[in-house]
């Protein structure tokens, strides 16, 4: 008989989910109940101080922050194991305290692995274990995050604070820096590394244009086709579109 396991799964990306769910239905002997599956830090605190699961799978990097914040604000009573397409930094974090991850694309052999492992964890490891995770939890400090800027200035260098930018966009000679006192400085990053570099609390992808800082936020209003537009200050040369798709999401983060 299979043995049935009550699983969360924690994870902002639908074809990550689909994925997951489709490769967990291939693990042989064991059977996945999946009570639930929630994308956001907010969210499944809530969730995980009503209810108790077997097994939870989590992606770290999550639409208001990282999936680490949750393990300090809930007392846990599973094991996790990460899905992540996170940087070398961290998986050495989980390497060094026994903690199990799956790197995006999810490998079934690899999955199927993880799995052994957690069916051979007894109840006398999981004190021990849970111990390796708020460990982890608590020392992991996001230093990976920009501070600064460094940016040419007439001729000379100058640092801007991440504090002091409203926003990054994407024009004809590059992406550029928007301050919000109004000044802008062209920045030697794809849009795309930038995104990975900053606090995903503070800033959001709008579109392939643009990732603005949440204090530079200034409106939210419906637009055509289920969209969202923002109102930003300082005030865009091109509007600040979020796409249909994304609307559920970028509400779930501005709410947070």
């Amino acid at each position: 008989m299979n043995e049935t396991i009550k699983t969360l799964v924690i994870e902002d990306e639908r074809s990550a989910v689909n994925r997951l769910l489709k490769e967990l239905k291939q693990v042989p002997n064991v059977a996945f109940d999946v009570l639930e599956v929630i994308e956001s830090v907010k969210d499944a605190v809530a969730w995980l101080k009503e209810n108790q699961v077997d097994l939870i799978f989590t992606d770290i990097q999550l639409t208001d922050g990282l999936s680490l914040e949750i393990f300090k604000q809930v007392d846990l009573t599973a094991p996790v194991i990460f899905t992540t397409a996170y940087d070398e930094y961290a998986l050495q974090a989980f390497k060094l305290n026994s903690i199990d991850y799956l790197l995006k694309p999810i490998d079934p052999e690899e999955l199927a692995t993880a799995i052994e492992k957690y069916l051979a964890t007894s109840a006398d490891d999981q004190p021990d274990y849970l111990r390796q995770l708020a460990s982890l939890a608590e020392s992991f400090r996001p230093s990976s995050f920009r501070s600064s800027f460094l940016v040419s200035y007439r001729h000379k260098m100058m640092m801007i604070d991440v504090s002091e930018v409203a926003y990054l966009y994407v024009r004809e000679r590059g992406v550029f820096l928007k301050k919000k006192d109004g000044q802008e400085y062209l920045v030697d990053f794809y849009l795309d590394d930038l995104e990975k570099q900053l606090d995903p609390a503070k800033f959001y992808r709008a579109n392939r244009q643009f990732l603005v800082a949440r204090s530079s936020i200034q409106e939210i209003e419906p637009y055509f086709n289920r969209r969202l537009i923002l109102a930003v200050k300082p005030e865009a040369s091109a509007s600040v579109i979020i796409s249909k798709s994304k609307a559920t999401d970028f509400k779930r983060w501005a709410d947070y």
